[in-house]
C-alpha cells in the first residue's frame, strides 16, 4: 500500500511529498496508527509545506463508445431489410437474401442490444438458420436457430407455418447446450485478474464465458499496474479476442522497489515523474515493514537526492508497536531528515500559549492562596480560639 499526504503549513516552508509505504502482511489499522499522524508530526521539526500525492488516472474502457439505443428509424430499417431477405428467399434467390441478412445483422450490432432489438436479432439468426437448412448445411442450422432460441427463449414456431424440415431442425437446436459468449482475454503481463461486471473471473490467459447477450464491462488488475478497462456487447455464441496492455503505476512500481533488496535501485525515472507531477521540490519514502520477531516494526526512510536519481536510504530503526510508536518514529525521521539536509522549522517568534505564561499562573497562585488565608482567619463568631491551617493547591 503506498499512499501520499498533503497539508497545508507555512507559506515560506519548502514543497514536499511524503510517500508512505506498508508491506504486505501488517494489519491497516496498525500501520494507520504509526504512518497517518506523521505527517503533522513531522512538521513540528521541519520547515515544509506537504503536497498531495498525484493521483493515477482512473481506468477508462478501452475500444469504441457503448452503442446508442434504436430509434423508430433504426427499427424500421433494420426490419424492412429482414422483408426484403425473406422475400428473396421465397424466390430461391439465396445470394441476395444472405447479403440482406449479414447487413440487417451489421446494422443492428451497431445499437444496444434492448428489447427492442432483441426480436430483430432472434429473427435475423432464425432466417439465416433456414437458408443453411436449405443450402444442406444442418450443423450450421442448427447453431443459427440455437442462438434465436437464446434471444427469445419464449418464442415457438407455428407448426403450420414452418415445414416438417424446420421443425426438427428447431427441436435439435433446443436439445442443444445453451450458447454462450466466448472471449479469449489476453494479457501484458500476463497472469492479470479478470473481473467481468465487477465479478472475478480468473486471470490472463483465461477463456470467459458469459451467458447473458448485451453490454458488458471487462476490466483488468494487476499489481504495479494501473486498472485496464473494456466495454462491449457481444451476443449468444459470439467468440473474440480481447487483448490488453496494462500501464505501469508508477507509485505502486515505487513501493515494490524502495520495499525490496534492491534498495531504490532503478527508481529515478519513477521518483521524478512522481515528484515532477505533484510540483514537489523535496520528498520522502516512509516504508513501514513487519520486524524480524514479529512484534516491532521497521521503519526505512528514503529520500529523492536533490540532484535527481535513485532513491537513498539515510535510516532505518525498529519500533515496537505501541501507543507511542508515532511519536517515535516522527522524532527519529525528523532527525534524520534534518542530518540529511532538510529546512529545520522556525521557532523564534512563535507566540506561547496563554496557558504557557508563568507570570498568569503566578498570580492566579497569590489570588487562591489570598482567598484561602482570608477564608481561614477572618470572620467573628462565638468560638473561643483560633484555627490556622494549610490549602494545597494543585495545577
Amino acid at each position: 500500500m503506498m499512499s501520499g499526504v498533503g497539508r497545508a503549513a507555512e507559506a515560506a516552508a519548502e514543497t514536499a511529498l511524503l510517500l508512505k509505504y506498508v508491506s504486505p502482511g501488517i494489519p491497516d489499522p496498525a500501520a494507520r496508527r504509526i504512518l497517518d499522524p506523521l505527517p503533522a508530526l513531522l512538521e513540528e521539526g521541519l520547515s515544509v509545506r506537504w503536497v498531495p500525492v498525484p493521483e493515477e488516472p482512473a481506468a477508462r474502457p478501452e475500444g469504441p463508445a457503448r452503442p446508442p439505443s434504436p430509434d423508430d428509424a433504426a427499427l424500421r430499417g433494420i426490419a424492412g431489410k429482414l422483408s426484403y431477405a425473406s422475400t428473396s428467399m421465397e424466390k430461391v434467390e439465396w445470394a441476395d437474401a444472405r447479403r440482406l441478412l449479414e447487413e440487417a445483422e451489421r446494422e443492428a450490432r451497431s445499437y444496444r442490444f434492448d428489447e427492442a432489438m432483441r426480436p430483430l436479432l432472434s429473427e435475423i439468426f432464425l432466417r439465416k438458420g433456414t437458408l443453411a437448412l436449405w443450402e444442406g448445411d444442418t450443423a450450421s442450422a442448427e447453431s443459427f436457430l440455437a442462438r434465436s432460441r437464446a434471444l427469445r427463449p419464449d418464442f415457438s414456431p407455428d407448426p403450420a407455418l414452418y415445414p416438417p424440415q424446420f421443425l426438427s431442425a428447431w427441436a435439435r437446436a433446443a436439445g442443444r447446450p445453451a450458447p454462450e459468449i466466448e472471449l479469449l482475454v489476453q494479457s501484458l503481463p500476463a497472469g492479470a485478474g479478470i473481473f467481468v461486471d465487477g465479478e472475478k473471473r480468473g486471470t490472463t490467459p483465461s477463456r470467459v464465458r458469459i451467458g447473458s447477450p448485451g453490454p458488458h464491462r471487462i476490466l483488468l488488475a494487476y499489481p504495479g499496474y494501473r486498472d485496464v478497462a473494456r466495454e462491449g456487447q457481444w451476443l449468444p455464441g459470439d467468440s473474440e479476442i480481447l487483448e490488453f496492455t496494462l500501464p505501469g503505476d508508477r507509485i505502486a512500481r515505487l513501493g515494490e522497489i524502495v520495499g525490496g533488496p534492491l534498495r531504490g535501485s532503478g527508481s529515478g525515472p519513477i521518483l521524478t515523474e512522481i515528484a515532477a507531477a505533484a510540483g514537489a521540490g523535496r520528498m520522502a519514502i516512509v516504508v513501514l515493514e513487519q520486524g524480524e520477531t514479529g512484534d516491532a516494526l521497521r521503519v526505512k526512510l528514503y529520500e529523492r537526492p536533490p540532484a535527481g536519481g535513485d532513491a537513498v536510504p539515510i535510516g532505518e530503526k525498529t519500533l515496537s508497536p505501541g501507543e507511542h510508536a508515532a511519536e517515535a518514529a516522527a522524532k527519529w525521521a525528523a532527525g534524520r531528515m534534518l542530518s540529511a539536509g532538510w529546512p529545520k522549522a522556525r521557532t523564534e517568534g512563535r507566540e506561547r500559549p496563554w496557558y504557557n505564561n508563568f507570570w498568569l499562573w503566578a498570580a492566579v497562585v497569590s489570588v487562591v492562596v489570598a482567598i484561602a488565608v482570608a477564608a481561614g482567619g477572618g470572620g467573628g463568631g462565638s468560638g473561643s480560639g483560633s484555627t490556622t491551617g494549610t490549602v494545597a493547591v494543585n495545577f
